[in-house]
């Protein structure tokens, strides 16, 4: 029978830089794993990474493309938001350009992909819309723009404007596991079986975010912007993060032991725009034991 390999990659701006140095030591370890994966899939900075790996980049070119002095022209200049975004994308789609080609397509990408975005206007309804941009087969999306694709699925509110009505699509799937598992078995409905996959999900790191203070009298001004608690988005925070544990325990019951999940511990919460926490999270994926994530691959994703 046919295997389908995937690997998934979370959201969470800069954090981005701790999935690439995974990436990088895992394909240390088996050069050929890049190359028997069938589909890349990624939401926000995963989507970049996602379509970087689609467009046959290296794990080493995706890793450099994450470091200190490209996150901080992305996040700079910073502006007061409370009218508008934080963050203009020029600088974001400028260092997109210096990795895709302006006219590139997801239809000329020679892997498949899977990026998660979600239309405030409505892309093929007439409402809101969770859209998945994707090349696997004919589809409205597949004539959309590499540059475009990423900049619609990283458009994270408050952070950065959004794309042609598009905004992060981390407010409904921040992890994208089990869609496009589910995706694939929806276009190729006699090909694949569920025992057919095979799933590597590598996460941005965790923290274990809370609000400590009573939220039962907050209203629209204290969910939106509050400088009092830990979490200063709380609203948008839950949005981007409670998804993905949910995400990922479909992705396990869907799948058992052909999922494995990597998303490493944080010793404190990083903003999607903390540039100066960078090399932190290069050193700390390079201290992550993958013992298991390798006896995975071994025993079952190249399988």
């Amino acid at each position: 029978m046919p295997v389908f390999r995937i690997i998934a990659f979370d959201g969470g701006g800069i954090r981005g830089a701790l999935s690439t140095r995974i990436l990088k030591r895992i394909t240390d370890q088996y050069p050929e794993l890049l190359k028997k994966t069938d589909m890349f899939s990624g939401t926000s900075t995963g989507s970049i990474i996602a379509l970087g790996l689609a467009y046959n980049k290296t794990s080493e070119e995706l890793d450099n493309l994450y470091n200190y002095q490209n996150t901080k022209y992305i996040f700079s200049p910073r502006r007061p938001n409370l009218f508008v975004p934080k963050y203009r994308n020029v600088h974001l789609s400028h260092l997109l350009s210096t990795v895709f080609p302006q006219n590139l397509s997801l239809a000329s990408l020679p892997k498949y992909v899977f990026v998660p975005s979600f239309n405030v206007k409505g892309y093929t309804t007439r409402g809101f819309e969770g859209v998945f941009f994707s090349n696997l087969i004919n589809n409205p999306t597949i004539s959309e723009k590499v540059i475009d694709t990423a900049l619609c699925s990283s458009a994270a509110p408050t952070y950065f404007p959004s794309v042609n009505n598009f905004i992060d699509g981390g407010v409904f799937m921040n992890s994208p596991t089990a869609a496009p598992v589910i995706y694939v078995r929806s276009v190729f409905p006699n090909k694949y079986k569920l025992s057919d996959f095979r799933l590597l999900s590598i996460g941005t790191g965790f923290y274990p975010e809370r609000i400590l203070k009573r939220t039962k009298n907050w209203g629209i001004a204290q969910w939106s912007i509050n400088p009092t608690t830990s979490t200063k988005t709380p609203l948008l925070s839950v949005l981007l993060g409670a998804t993905t544990p949910i995400e990922n325990r479909y992705s396990y019951e869907l799948l058992k032991q052909n999922y494995f999940r990597l998303n490493p511990n944080l010793d404190e919460p990083i903003p999607l725009d903390a540039y100066k926490k960078v090399p932190y999270l290069k050193e700390l994926a390079d201290q992550v034991d993958l013992s298991n994530v390798f006896r995975y691959i071994e025993r079952y994703y190249l399988n």
